[in-house]
């Protein structure tokens, strides 16, 4: 090992003793509430306040709506139950409130400010005073308005706290016994498929739901299906993009499934995401 490498895992292992330290003088003497979508820095968020505080101390809660994904929600619970933390799934207003489905630069935050609403209410009634949420330190506030509605509601972000950064939360998943989660690729919640501006329907969100597990099941894996109906904009990485143009029959059949759902325009952004 590198001396290079060995200043790395120092300090990973440092910041892992300072997110710990975090959890455990929030927490004294009471138990935590982790507000647990199933990604990545919510389940090393999670992983950590189970280490620090033991499973009997911590509480996940998991917000869902029709912006959520039903196979995160069950990978998420079987992370949860793996942990043997208990686990509560609640559904949440965001999609009844006129301000989150107008679709202004807002957004995040009206959607943030209810979820964790609803989380410290649940705490209040199960006896919980702290409530964490997965932010981390590559979430910047300029480009994440959730974050606002964070520091308002009191909502403690040990991750961010601690200095950890998104290659750190897989690096530390990876030393957990977590590679999979380490390699799993982001998934934001329906709604940011919607450009700004364009209002947020149910409508919408079941034909992009439709539209992205399709566009799955054709072979692409790194993308994002943009909703600008009656137009559909898919944004995908290079390797997409060079997939998508050498097959004639993927393309068409791409076309075909997405009109179905109501398109009548397809087009891909030479714009690689991810």
């Amino acid at each position: 090992m590198t001396k290079t490498t060995v200043t790395q895992v120092s300090d990973l292992q440092a910041k892992e003793d300072r997110i710990r330290e975090i959890i455990r003088e929030a927490a004294q003497p009471d138990r935590v509430l982790v507000g647990f979508s199933g990604g990545m820095d919510s389940s090393l968020l999670l992983w950590e306040s189970v280490q620090t505080l033991g499973p009997e101390r911590v509480t996940a809660v998991t917000a869902t709506s029709l912006t959520s994904f039903p196979e995160e929600l069950e990978s998420g619970k079987a992370f949860a139950g793996s942990l043997k933390v208990k686990h509560f799934v609640a559904p949440t207003g965001e999609c009844q409130d006129p301000a989150f489905l107008a679709n202004t630069e807002e957004r995040c935050y009206v959607c943030k400010r209810i979820r964790y609403e609803m989380m410290r209410g649940l705490g209040q009634e199960l006896g919980i005073s702290v409530v964490f949420d997965g932010t981390q330190a590559d979430d910047k506030p300029e480009e994440r308005p959730g974050m606002r509605a964070l520091e308002e509601l009191g909502i403690r972000t040990p991750l961010a706290e601690a200095g950890v950064a998104k290659a750190e939360v897989k690096e530390l998943l990876r030393a957990a016994g977590f590679p999979a989660l380490a390699h799993k690729i982001s998934q934001s919640c329906l709604a940011t498929r919607i450009p700004t501006g364009y209002p947020i329907t149910p409508t919408a969100l079941e034909r992009l739901r439709h539209g992205e597990g399709f566009l799955k099941e054709c072979g692409l894996t790194v993308f994002r299906l943009r909703d600008h109906h009656p137009l559909a904009r898919i944004a995908t990485n290079s390797e997409g993009m060079e997939y998508l143009l050498e097959s004639d029959t993927v393309r068409v059949k791409i076309v075909h499934g997405l009109t179905e759902l109501g398109y009548q325009h397809v087009t891909l952004d030479l714009v690689e995401y991810g």
